[in-house]
């Protein structure tokens, strides 16, 4: 599952919440400090874990 990074706009706080693609679609985001519902979602990278070794 993906890793979404959000940054809450009232308290400033940055937080990384694990949700299905729709979760994310679906899903209002609340601060886990705060409770706000202020919260922007950051750009984050993209990792991919695979079983061979290269």
């Amino acid at each position: 599952m993906p890793t979404y990074d959000y940054q809450c706009q009232a308290c400033n706080r940055k937080f990384s919440l694990t949700q299905s693609i729709t979760e994310h679609d679906k899903a209002k985001v609340n601060c886990p400090k705060c409770k706000s519902k202020k919260v922007k979602q950051q750009i984050s990278i993209f990792i991919t874990k695979t079983s061979r070794k290269s």
